[in-house]
């Protein structure tokens, strides 16, 4: 078998809804021009999840699982004609998809001066010494920037775990399906997953969006014609049918919404057939959605303790909210970090067993978390 080298960070099952054989249009946001690419070259880059690509073999058979829901949606099934097992599938793309983006790396990579101390007091007192033994004759800054990569990698190892069984935390969610029925498609991003907060976001000032927090909406773009909307019962309501599908009639409305993929773009936006006069129109607009805000974060690791940072942490809630029909906010409930029925931490403690039971290799333990996930919904 050929070596994975070009690993994506958003599947080429998931992208293919935009492409026209295996062909789609790319916007980098950098640049201000259109150009074709292939779902085989986008979203990618060499060795994203590591050298040798260990994860990467085991998460193309993670994305042939995920590909299950979204093979029967775009087929014609609604979302009530999908099975319990399809159901929690969909939920774990969702949660693995955020942890396994790029602007999820580049979080990651803002902790590297903190690490770097970290690794540099450890090497000088020698507490490796008798847990790595060093096949290649490296010198002491070539050891340290090697194990401020590893560690840098674990953590990513870890929050991809984490993602897996993201389902777990996600269940007390409703979902319906916006169903675009204006002539516009809907468009997507390389960080799909968009996080809304509206509720609260401007009363209280919050930034970023945890997958726990009462009050949470995720728009996960399905195809060109369809997004899942997933949301937190206790605060909204839909009028939606009897197959939970809200009818988006309005091109204004379409245009929001794909304002919230430049909104959480990392770096481009895709799409199939849009004019280049829509798209580059969005992008003159995108600064009505997209936030990039910069805060003090307090990060902690499993080994070295807890720092602050400034930062502009990926997953911000947009600055503003698509305006859909049949939706309504309910008064009168208390913001809460933690839903009361979210079972979030469940999911958290498992990934935890997981990687204690492998001494925290975290490559072995992402296989073995996929594995579990196997057992735990029949696959």
């Amino acid at each position: 078998m050929p070596e994975r080298k070009n690993q994506h960070y958003v599947p080429k099952h998931y992208l293919r809804a935009w492409a026209t054989d295996e062909n789609l249009n790319v916007l980098p946001l950098s640049a201000g021009e259109i150009f074709p690419d292939t779902t085989d070259s986008v979203c990618s880059r060499n060795y994203f999840y590591g050298n040798p690509p260990v994860v990467e073999n085991e998460l193309a058979n993670l994305d042939g699982y995920h590909a299950y829901p979204f093979n029967e949606l775009r087929s014609g099934d609604d979302l009530t004609d999908l099975s319990q097992q399809r159901n929690d599938l969909l939920l774990s793309f969702i949660t693995t998809q955020r942890t396994r983006s790029r602007a999820t790396k580049q979080d990651i990579k803002q902790g590297y001066e903190f690490l770097k101390d970290a690794v540099e007091d450890d090497l000088e007192a020698d507490r490796y010494e008798d847990k790595i033994d060093w096949k290649d004759d490296f010198d002491e800054e070539e050891k340290k920037e090697r194990l401020v990569e590893a560690h840098l990698l674990g953590v990513h190892h870890f929050l991809i775990a984490q993602g897996i069984f993201g389902y777990i935390g996600l269940k007390d969610l409703t979902g319906v399906m916006l169903c675009n029925v204006t002539d516009q498609e809907f468009i997507v991003s390389d960080a799909p997953m968009v996080l809304d907060i509206p509720r609260y976001k401007h009363q209280l000032g919050l930034v970023p969006a945890g997958m726990g927090n009462r009050g949470l909406q995720i728009y996960c773009p399905v195809d060109q014609n369809h997004i899942l909307l997933l949301y937190d019962t206790d605060v909204y309501r839909f009028d939606h049918n009897s197959k939970r599908q809200v009818l988006i009639k309005e091109e204004e409305i379409v245009d929001e919404l794909n304002l919230l993929q430049f909104h959480n773009a990392e770096s481009i936006v895709m799409f199939n057939d849009s004019s280049e006069h829509y798209i580059f129109n969005l992008y003159d607009r995108s600064d009505e959605f997209r936030r990039r805000e910069e805060i003090t974060t307090t990060r902690k690791t499993e080994n070295m303790g807890e720092f602050k940072m400034k930062e502009a942490p990926a997953y911000q809630v947009p600055k503003a909210s698509p305006n859909l029909p049949g939706f309504t906010t309910l008064d009168g409930v208390r913001y809460m970090k933690r839903r009361p029925e979210s079972e979030i931490e469940k999911a958290r403690q498992l990934v935890h067993t997981v990687f204690n039971e492998v001494d925290w290799a975290s490559d072995i333990a992402v296989i073995y978390c996929i594995r579990l996930l196997e057992e735990l919904l029949d696959l």
